[in-house]
This record gives C-alpha cells, sequence and structure tokens, in this order.
C-alpha cells in the first residue's frame, strides 16, 4: 500500500473509536453521580441542558465541555495526526456526533449531538462556531427552534462561501441532516405523529409555542 493511502487504511477504526467515545453518556453520569437518572425526570433528554435544571450549572457545564471534547479530539486525530483530509476528518467527527445521539450505552437514544458538534467544528474550522453561536443566541432569545438551528443548516451555505473544499461543504450539510433528525425523533416519550414532530421542529419543543419556554433546551442543550 502507497504512503499516501496509509491513512485511509485506518479511517474504519477512526470511525468506530470515534462512534465509542461519542457514546459516552457523559450528563448521565454526572447526574448518577448525584444521584439522579435524566431518562426520568424533566424533559427525559440525556443532555446538559437537562443536567442543568435537575443538578445544576456547573455540572452540566462540565458535561457540555466534555461533550465537544468528544468532537474535537477524534477530528484533530484523523487531520493533524493521521493526516486526513477536511471531509474524511470531519466524517469522523460525525461518528462522534451519531454516537452521542444514539449511544451504544444508552441503548441507542441519549442527547442532541449540539455540543459535540460544536467540538466538531473547532476542531476542523474554528470560525464556523462564531457563525451557530450566533444563531443559537438568536434561536434562545426568540423561543424559535427554527432560529437556532439555522445556523446549523446554512453552515454548507457558508463552506461554500467562505471557499472551503467542497467535500468539507457536503460533510457539513450531513452534519446538518443529523441533527435535524434527532430534533425531529424526540424523546423516548415524545408524542409521536407528523404535528408534535412540526412543533419540535418549529419550537425545539413539544408543547405549543406559546408555551416553548416550559421545555426548550437553550443553548446548553447538547
Amino acid at each position: 500500500m502507497s504512503e499516501a493511502l496509509m491513512p485511509l487504511a485506518y479511517w474504519p477504526a477512526l470511525m468506530v473509536g470515534a462512534y465509542l467515545l461519542g457514546s459516552i453518556p457523559f450528563s448521565q453520569v454526572m447526574a448518577r453521580i448525584n444521584g439522579v437518572d435524566l431518562r426520568n425526570v424533566g424533559t427525559g433528554n440525556v443532555g446538559a441542558g437537562n443536567l442543568k435544571r435537575e443538578v445544576g450549572l456547573w455540572w452540566s457545564v462540565v458535561a457540555g465541555l466534555a461533550d465537544g471534547l468528544k468532537g474535537t479530539a477524534p477530528v484533530l486525530v484523523a487531520k493533524e495526526i493521521m493526516g486526513l483530509g477536511p471531509g474524511s476528518a470531519g466524517l469522523v467527527g460525525i461518528a462522534a456526533v451519531v454516537g452521542h445521539c444514539w449511544s451504544i450505552f444508552m441503548r441507542g437514544r441519549s442527547g442532541r449531538g449540539l455540543a459535540t458538534s460544536a467540538g466538531l467544528l473547532l476542531g476542523l474550522h474554528p470560525p464556523y462556531l462564531i457563525w451557530t453561536a450566533g444563531w443559537a443566541v438568536l434561536g434562545w432569545k426568540i423561543g424559535g427552534g427554527v432560529a437556532g438551528f439555522m445556523g446549523w443548516a446554512l453552515l454548507p451555505i457558508l463552506s461554500v462561501s467562505l471557499g472551503r473544499p467542497p467535500t468539507e461543504s457536503l460533510m457539513l450539510a450531513l452534519l446538518a441532516l443529523i441533527l435535524m433528525g434527532r430534533r425531529v425523533q424526540g424523546n423516548v416519550d415524545s408524542p409521536r405523529g407528523t404535528v408534535p414532530a412540526l412543533k419540535r421542529v418549529l419550537y425545539d419543543t413539544d408543547v405549543d409555542g406559546d408555551h416553548v419556554g416550559d421545555t426548550a433546551e437553550g443553548p446548553l442543550a447538547t
């Protein structure tokens, strides 16, 4: 095998390793240290937003940072150590996001993947974080899920406008689809059907828009 192809030979192992790393439910670990099972309290979401409400702010900050590192570390290993391009390295980060959203350790369902996705962007191209953070704050302030998600949905277009590699833009489009799919899926006990799914898309909640503040996760939801 040529030296140029050697990094790709390790790519499947990197994908599996990133998925397993992403599957570690740090928010649930922090909650269990405090005698709480996030699946049975609050929104039932195993993420930093629910952890903040049920256990405390600082525990959620620690969990959020740990979740972010789950996205950053695999991308940096793939890009800086293994020499993979931005598209392939980004896919390794996406494997960590998938692990966070559908953890093998949580029987297939855990957090929302936002912090891990932010960590992916940090490892891939840090300026992306400014864009997504601005939209996240806007969405949180106006109480609408669509505004917060626009930052992620428009990332591929931003990538093209910045002259980034096409493979990176395609990878970001896949990331946006995964995050939206996880939002539409909701929590384990979320109502099923088209109308509840649309409410989750529009308001990031299972209740009516007038009461979105009661259950919306806010910027710390992971």
